[in-house]
Protein backbone atom coordinates (compact mmCIF):
# COMPACT_ATOMS: atom_id res chain seq x y z
CA UNK A 1 0.00 0.00 0.00
CA UNK A 2 1.95 3.71 -0.93
CA UNK A 3 2.37 6.04 1.76
CA UNK A 4 -0.25 8.77 2.60
CA UNK A 5 1.61 12.01 2.23
CA UNK A 6 0.05 15.27 1.94
CA UNK A 7 -0.68 18.40 4.13
CA UNK A 8 -2.60 18.76 7.14
CA UNK A 9 -3.77 22.39 8.08
CA UNK A 10 -5.21 23.07 11.47
CA UNK A 11 -7.49 25.39 12.81
CA UNK A 12 -6.47 27.44 16.08
CA UNK A 13 -6.23 26.10 19.36
CA UNK A 14 -7.45 28.77 21.13
CA UNK A 15 -8.96 32.18 19.64
CA UNK A 16 -5.63 33.63 21.42
CA UNK A 17 -3.44 31.70 19.62
CA UNK A 18 -1.84 31.77 16.11
CA UNK A 19 -2.85 28.27 13.65
CA UNK A 20 0.33 26.12 13.98
CA UNK A 21 1.98 26.15 10.57
CA UNK A 22 0.73 23.14 8.10
CA UNK A 23 2.47 19.97 8.14
CA UNK A 24 3.99 17.98 5.27
CA UNK A 25 4.66 14.52 5.98
CA UNK A 26 3.49 11.19 6.24
CA UNK A 27 0.68 10.19 8.66
CA UNK A 28 0.33 7.00 10.63
CA UNK A 29 -3.31 6.31 10.71
CA UNK A 30 -4.60 3.52 13.46
CA UNK A 31 -6.96 1.33 12.51
CA UNK A 32 -10.12 3.15 13.26
CA UNK A 33 -8.96 5.75 10.83
CA UNK A 34 -7.37 7.90 13.83
CA UNK A 35 -4.36 10.28 12.92
CA UNK A 36 -1.58 9.53 15.78
CA UNK A 37 1.29 10.71 13.99
CA UNK A 38 3.51 12.61 11.21
CA UNK A 39 6.77 12.24 10.30
CA UNK A 40 8.33 15.60 9.46
CA UNK A 41 12.02 15.70 7.72
CA UNK A 42 13.71 18.02 5.61
CA UNK A 43 16.38 18.07 3.29
CA UNK A 44 19.59 19.47 5.34
CA UNK A 45 20.85 22.81 4.12
CA UNK A 46 23.30 24.44 6.13
CA UNK A 47 22.36 27.86 5.20
CA UNK A 48 19.07 26.75 7.23
CA UNK A 49 20.42 24.58 9.75
CA UNK A 50 18.47 25.60 12.40
CA UNK A 51 15.19 24.46 10.71
CA UNK A 52 16.98 21.54 8.76
CA UNK A 53 18.64 19.36 11.63
CA UNK A 54 16.68 17.07 12.65
CA UNK A 55 14.02 14.37 12.23
CA UNK A 56 11.05 13.77 14.30
CA UNK A 57 7.35 12.54 14.82
CA UNK A 58 4.01 15.11 15.22
CA UNK A 59 1.71 13.55 17.80
CA UNK A 60 -1.97 13.88 17.95
CA UNK A 61 -5.01 13.16 20.36
CA UNK A 62 -7.46 10.80 19.56
CA UNK A 63 -9.96 13.41 18.88
CA UNK A 64 -7.14 14.94 16.29
CA UNK A 65 -6.15 17.60 17.81
CA UNK A 66 -2.21 18.53 17.54
CA UNK A 67 -0.10 18.26 20.75
CA UNK A 68 3.53 18.68 19.67
CA UNK A 69 5.74 21.94 18.98
CA UNK A 70 7.90 22.10 15.31
CA UNK A 71 9.74 24.34 14.29
CA UNK A 72 10.44 27.46 16.06
CA UNK A 73 9.03 28.76 19.65
CA UNK A 74 11.42 28.49 22.63
CA UNK A 75 14.17 26.23 22.61
CA UNK A 76 13.69 25.66 18.41
CA UNK A 77 15.87 22.43 19.08
CA UNK A 78 13.02 20.45 20.74
CA UNK A 79 10.93 18.92 18.33
CA UNK A 80 7.85 16.82 18.87
CA UNK A 81 9.07 13.15 19.68
CA UNK A 82 12.38 13.59 18.80
CA UNK A 83 16.09 12.00 20.37
CA UNK A 84 19.79 12.61 20.84
CA UNK A 85 22.35 13.40 23.05
CA UNK A 86 24.24 16.53 23.79
CA UNK A 87 27.38 15.22 24.89
CA UNK A 88 27.94 12.13 21.84
CA UNK A 89 31.83 11.07 22.01
CA UNK A 90 33.66 8.84 19.56
CA UNK A 91 37.48 8.62 20.47
CA UNK A 92 38.74 12.37 21.10
CA UNK A 93 35.37 13.75 19.24
CA UNK A 94 32.66 15.18 20.80
CA UNK A 95 29.29 16.02 18.94
CA UNK A 96 25.92 17.28 20.13
CA UNK A 97 23.12 15.95 18.52
CA UNK A 98 20.62 17.80 20.98
CA UNK A 99 21.51 21.74 19.97
CA UNK A 100 23.22 20.88 16.66
CA UNK A 101 24.78 24.03 16.97
CA UNK A 102 28.39 22.97 15.52
CA UNK A 103 26.96 21.46 12.11
CA UNK A 104 25.54 18.18 13.73
CA UNK A 105 22.40 17.04 12.11
CA UNK A 106 20.12 14.03 11.94
CA UNK A 107 19.47 13.77 7.95
CA UNK A 108 16.52 11.42 6.90
CA UNK A 109 17.83 8.79 4.28
CA UNK A 110 15.48 6.46 2.83
CA UNK A 111 11.67 4.78 4.15
CA UNK A 112 12.59 0.82 4.98
CA UNK A 113 9.36 -0.13 5.13
CA UNK A 114 6.49 -0.64 2.85
CA UNK A 115 4.51 2.45 3.93
CA UNK A 116 1.40 0.61 5.39
CA UNK A 117 -1.13 3.04 7.21
CA UNK A 118 -0.23 1.93 10.89
CA UNK A 119 3.55 0.98 10.55
CA UNK A 120 6.94 3.17 9.31
CA UNK A 121 10.18 2.44 9.58
CA UNK A 122 12.73 5.07 8.43
CA UNK A 123 16.23 5.01 7.73
CA UNK A 124 18.18 8.11 9.46
CA UNK A 125 22.54 9.00 9.81
CA UNK A 126 23.82 11.16 12.68
CA UNK A 127 26.18 13.74 10.88
CA UNK A 128 28.95 15.47 12.35
CA UNK A 129 29.78 19.17 11.22
CA UNK A 130 32.50 17.74 8.79
CA UNK A 131 30.22 15.85 7.01
CA UNK A 132 31.15 12.09 8.75
CA UNK A 133 28.85 9.99 9.86
CA UNK A 134 28.84 9.04 13.44
CA UNK A 135 25.93 6.49 13.53
CA UNK A 136 23.23 4.80 11.75
CA UNK A 137 19.54 5.38 13.18
CA UNK A 138 16.79 2.53 12.06
CA UNK A 139 13.41 4.29 13.79
CA UNK A 140 9.84 2.06 13.42
CA UNK A 141 6.70 3.95 14.83
CA UNK A 142 3.78 1.74 15.07
CA UNK A 143 0.37 3.36 16.15
CA UNK A 144 -2.77 1.74 17.02
CA UNK A 145 -6.20 1.99 19.10
CA UNK A 146 -5.97 1.39 22.82
CA UNK A 147 -9.40 2.26 22.74
CA UNK A 148 -11.93 4.33 21.94
CA UNK A 149 -10.39 7.15 23.54
CA UNK A 150 -6.73 6.20 23.24
CA UNK A 151 -3.82 5.76 21.09
CA UNK A 152 -0.84 3.31 21.55
CA UNK A 153 2.02 3.91 20.01
CA UNK A 154 5.09 1.90 19.86
CA UNK A 155 8.56 3.18 19.07
CA UNK A 156 11.64 1.29 18.27
CA UNK A 157 15.02 2.61 17.89
CA UNK A 158 18.29 0.80 16.82
CA UNK A 159 21.77 2.79 16.84
CA UNK A 160 24.62 1.48 15.28
CA UNK A 161 27.83 3.25 15.05
CA UNK A 162 30.03 3.58 12.14
CA UNK A 163 33.70 2.82 12.47
CA UNK A 164 34.08 3.26 16.42
CA UNK A 165 32.44 2.60 19.45
CA UNK A 166 30.28 5.81 20.15
CA UNK A 167 29.43 7.08 23.98
CA UNK A 168 26.19 8.29 24.42
CA UNK A 169 26.26 10.91 27.46
CA UNK A 170 24.98 14.15 28.34
CA UNK A 171 22.37 15.92 31.19
CA UNK A 172 18.48 14.72 31.96
CA UNK A 173 17.75 17.65 30.45
CA UNK A 174 19.11 17.37 26.72
CA UNK A 175 19.63 13.94 25.64
CA UNK A 176 17.83 10.92 25.06
CA UNK A 177 14.31 10.11 23.75
CA UNK A 178 11.93 13.16 24.38
CA UNK A 179 8.80 14.62 23.74
CA UNK A 180 7.81 18.32 23.78
CA UNK A 181 4.52 19.59 23.67
CA UNK A 182 3.03 22.74 22.02
CA UNK A 183 4.80 26.10 22.65
CA UNK A 184 1.24 26.83 24.17
CA UNK A 185 2.39 26.14 27.84
CA UNK A 186 5.62 28.10 27.18
CA UNK A 187 5.08 31.69 28.30
CA UNK A 188 5.16 32.69 32.15
CA UNK A 189 1.32 33.00 31.95
CA UNK A 190 0.45 30.13 30.30
CA UNK A 191 -1.35 27.26 32.00
CA UNK A 192 1.65 24.95 32.88
CA UNK A 193 2.32 20.84 32.30
CA UNK A 194 1.80 18.80 35.57
CA UNK A 195 2.98 15.09 35.60
CA UNK A 196 2.27 11.92 37.65
CA UNK A 197 4.59 9.29 38.36
CA UNK A 198 4.82 5.78 40.40
CA UNK A 199 4.52 5.50 43.60
CA UNK A 200 8.75 5.09 44.56
CA UNK A 201 10.24 7.67 42.05
CA UNK A 202 13.08 9.45 43.34
CA UNK A 203 13.41 13.66 42.60
CA UNK A 204 17.11 14.37 42.44
CA UNK A 205 16.24 18.39 42.20
CA UNK A 206 16.06 20.82 39.42
CA UNK A 207 13.16 18.23 37.62
CA UNK A 208 14.89 15.03 37.76
CA UNK A 209 13.95 11.85 38.44
CA UNK A 210 14.96 8.04 38.79
CA UNK A 211 12.93 4.89 39.56
CA UNK A 212 10.35 5.53 37.50
CA UNK A 213 8.82 2.80 35.09
CA UNK A 214 6.69 5.54 33.13
CA UNK A 215 5.78 9.03 33.46
CA UNK A 216 2.73 11.11 32.02
CA UNK A 217 2.14 14.33 31.26
CA UNK A 218 -1.46 15.79 31.51
CA UNK A 219 -1.46 19.01 29.08
CA UNK A 220 -4.01 22.01 29.75
CA UNK A 221 -5.25 22.23 26.29
CA UNK A 222 -7.86 24.91 25.81
CA UNK A 223 -10.34 21.77 24.08
CA UNK A 224 -9.94 19.80 27.51
CA UNK A 225 -6.92 17.98 29.01
CA UNK A 226 -4.82 15.30 26.99
CA UNK A 227 -2.81 12.48 29.04
CA UNK A 228 0.47 11.52 27.53
CA UNK A 229 1.89 8.49 29.06
CA UNK A 230 5.56 7.53 28.62
CA UNK A 231 6.90 3.81 29.36
CA UNK A 232 10.11 2.82 29.44
CA UNK A 233 10.70 -0.57 28.42
CA UNK A 234 12.32 -3.67 30.13
CA UNK A 235 14.92 -4.31 27.94
CA UNK A 236 16.43 -0.18 27.72
CA UNK A 237 19.54 1.21 30.00
CA UNK A 238 18.64 2.29 33.31
CA UNK A 239 16.83 5.92 32.69
CA UNK A 240 17.16 9.28 34.17
CA UNK A 241 14.12 11.42 33.68
CA UNK A 242 13.58 14.79 33.41
CA UNK A 243 10.33 17.08 33.17
CA UNK A 244 9.32 20.23 32.39
CA UNK A 245 6.30 22.40 33.12
CA UNK A 246 6.21 23.76 29.56
CA UNK A 247 5.91 20.23 28.13
CA UNK A 248 9.56 18.88 27.24
CA UNK A 249 9.62 15.28 29.13
CA UNK A 250 11.19 11.87 28.41
CA UNK A 251 14.45 9.67 29.56
CA UNK A 252 18.14 9.62 29.04
CA UNK A 253 20.27 6.56 29.21
CA UNK A 254 24.03 6.68 29.65
CA UNK A 255 25.60 3.96 27.60
CA UNK A 256 27.97 2.62 24.90
CA UNK A 257 26.97 2.04 20.72
CA UNK A 258 29.65 -0.63 20.48
CA UNK A 259 31.38 -1.19 17.19
CA UNK A 260 29.70 -4.26 15.39
CA UNK A 261 26.62 -4.38 18.66
CA UNK A 262 23.68 -1.55 17.56
CA UNK A 263 22.15 -0.51 20.47
CA UNK A 264 18.14 -1.40 20.28
CA UNK A 265 15.98 1.24 22.25
CA UNK A 266 11.96 0.71 22.82
CA UNK A 267 9.63 3.29 24.08
CA UNK A 268 5.55 3.40 24.23
CA UNK A 269 3.71 6.17 24.80
CA UNK A 270 -0.24 6.30 25.21
CA UNK A 271 -1.84 9.28 24.18
CA UNK A 272 -5.39 9.47 25.56
CA UNK A 273 -8.44 11.98 25.57
CA UNK A 274 -9.00 13.40 29.32
CA UNK A 275 -7.21 13.60 32.87
CA UNK A 276 -6.05 9.99 33.63
CA UNK A 277 -5.17 9.22 37.20
CA UNK A 278 -1.89 7.43 38.01
CA UNK A 279 -4.11 4.14 38.58
CA UNK A 280 -4.69 3.99 35.11
CA UNK A 281 -0.89 5.03 34.51
CA UNK A 282 0.26 2.45 36.68
CA UNK A 283 -2.10 -0.25 34.74
CA UNK A 284 -1.56 1.21 31.27
CA UNK A 285 1.80 0.97 31.88
CA UNK A 286 2.01 -2.89 32.40
CA UNK A 287 -0.28 -3.78 29.97
CA UNK A 288 2.74 -1.82 27.58
CA UNK A 289 5.46 -3.52 29.00
CA UNK A 290 6.96 -1.39 31.23
CA UNK A 291 10.64 -1.00 32.91
CA UNK A 292 10.51 -2.51 36.57
CA UNK A 293 11.75 0.28 38.86
CA UNK A 294 15.15 -0.26 39.52
CA UNK A 295 17.13 0.17 42.77
CA UNK A 296 20.43 0.72 40.80
CA UNK A 297 19.08 3.56 38.73
CA UNK A 298 21.21 6.73 39.00
CA UNK A 299 20.53 10.56 38.87
CA UNK A 300 22.53 12.38 36.14
CA UNK A 301 24.24 15.43 37.42
CA UNK A 302 23.44 19.03 35.54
Amino acid sequence: MPRLSFALVLVPLAACAAAPAPITGDRLITGSGRLAAELVHRPYDPADAETTCKVYHHVFAPDGRLLTKGEGGEFQHHRALFVGWNRTRRGDQYFDFWHCHNGERLEFRRFASDGAPAAQTIDVAWVAGDGTEVLDERRALAVSDLDTDTTRLELDITLTARGASVVLDGDPQHSGQQFRALDLFSPADAPKVHYLRPEGAVPHGNDVWTGCSWIAAILPLPGGPVTVLRVEHADNPPATWSTRDYGRFGAMHKTVVREGAPLHLHYSYAVGNGERDAAWCEQTAAQLGARPAAAADQASSG
